[in-house]
């Protein structure tokens, strides 16, 4: 069984053996990649279908984004759901637009889930502070450190090796594996059975109220939330035990 070590968080100090970090809108900028793949996406599938400007405005706030500011819902479905969840909805809103439903599953395939599960560009790819230092600091601490996404695991493999940070997790639990995925607390549930600790020496640190209430649910050590994610601070606020602005601000307390 993993050892427990001592983490400073703000000014508190507390006992954990495992910390569980959200990647998009946590190790990495959320907003460099989600909300640009999606318009990507939605101009395919209206240059596609021939669609009107009304399809982008339906799509966008059926997914929670804002394309004039950028800004996404931090408890929507871009921020939150599952790739299959996230495809459901594209394809229902192009049904509504008239194209027959196998024929909407079929181009959203095609021209969205394509371009929201290819893998990352280096523009794309903006690390939330230094996280190589972070991770290494932790992990030299002898902390175990994973990975839980809603984003699929080609994706995530490879952002992870572009970043040179892989070698740290323990454990990746990705949106199209086989089994729970998150919000589930079954993903933490596992976690803690595949690392040989309890629920209740778990960390979770994630930027929606997602992430958060389902480390509260599962009994979870603590939930840290870090800012300038999907989720807004006021939305955050009554779920995280911790506000941080980057992973740089959980540290070995020695």
């Amino acid at each position: 069984m993993p050892r427990s070590s001592r983490l400073k968080i703000k000014e508190s100090s507390i006992d954990a053996s495992c910390v569980v970090f959200d990647k998009d809108g946590t190790l990495i900028d959320f907003h460099k990649i989600w909300g640009p793949r999606l318009m990507r996406g939605t101009d395919k599938l209206v240059r596609e279908l021939s669609l009107s400007n009304k399809f982008y405005d339906h799509l966008y706030r059926a997914l929670g984004f804002d394309d004039k500011t950028g800004v996404t819902d931090g408890q929507g479905p871009l921020a939150t759901a599952p790739l299959d969840q996230f495809a459901t909805i594209v394809a229902n809103v192009v049904f509504q637009h008239g194209i027959s439903w196998d024929s909407a599953c079929e181009l959203t395939d095609d021209f969205m889930v394509s371009e929201m599960t290819a893998g990352p560009r280096p523009e794309e790819l903006i690390p939330r502070g230094n996280i190589k230092q972070s991770l290494s600091r932790l992990y030299d601490a002898g902390l175990t450190l994973t990975v839980a996404t809603t984003d699929n695991r080609l994706a995530t493999q490879s952002a992870l090796d572009a970043l040179r940070i892989d070698h740290f997790f323990s454990e990746i639990r990705c949106g199209d594996d086989v089994g729970p995925v998150k919000p589930d607390v079954a993903v933490l549930e596992s976690i803690a059975t595949g690392q040989r600790c309890r629920i209740d020496q778990i960390v979770m640190v994630g930027d929606t109220v997602s992430d958060l209430m389902m480390a509260k649910n599962a009994g979870a050590k603590c939930c840290v939330g870090i800012l300038g994610g999907a989720g807004s601070a006021d939305q955050l606020l009554g779920f995280a035990d911790f506000l941080i602005e980057d992973i740089g601000e959980i540290q070995p307390d020695f």
